[in-house]
């Protein structure tokens, strides 16, 4: 499973890990992980290396849990060249079909993001099937799903998009 056929780019869709919520005078934008979402971005790192889903390139949100959550993937991914996207933020899932673009031609690609954009972005581009299944009842935090998409890609990319493996934390 770690490398995708010749013909098809693997794109990596990564949920920030668990944030804190409510903290008093932190905005949305600098919002942490709290203590389980720093465990899980330690294990979804740690499970992705194990399954060979080492990208090429990697490109995250600039607010706090996201810069994080690729902080503990950095620790594990240490040839990867982070890739800082303020769009991933402010932006909908336009956004992230940008940076696929973008990418797509250098080789896999990792994404780091929100949700609504990442768990649409999932829902849009996978082909339904048993490795998706489990998002009917939300992307969870910190979840990573590997997708395959045949090179070139197409101008419409719903539904082209394999799913390889969706990889949660051990502890949710």
């Amino acid at each position: 499973m770690p490398n995708s056929p010749a013909a098809s780019f693997r794109l990596y869709l990564v949920r920030h890990a668990h944030a804190a919520w409510g903290l008093p005078g932190v905005g949305d934008f600098d919002r942490p992980l709290d203590d389980l979402g720093r465990i899980e971005a330690r294990d979804i790192a740690r499970q992705a290396d194990l399954a060979g889903f080492v990208p090429d390139r990697l490109v995250f949100s600039p607010a706090l849990r996201c810069r994080q959550t690729t902080a503990a993937l950095l620790e594990v991914f240490r040839t990867v060249r982070p890739i800082e996207d303020m769009m991933l933020y402010s932006d909908g899932a336009d956004a992230y079909v940008t940076q696929i673009r973008r990418h797509a031609p250098e080789g896999s690609l990792m994404i780091v993001g929100h949700n609504p954009m990442i768990e649409a972005l999932a829902q849009h581009l996978a082909v339904p099937g048993e490795v998706t299944a489990p998002l009917s009842a939300g992307y969870p935090t910190a979840g990573l799903l590997a997708l395959d998409i045949a090179r070139p890609l197409p101008s419409d990319l719903a539904g082209r998009g394999q799913a390889v493996a969706l990889i949660t934390p051990a502890l949710t």
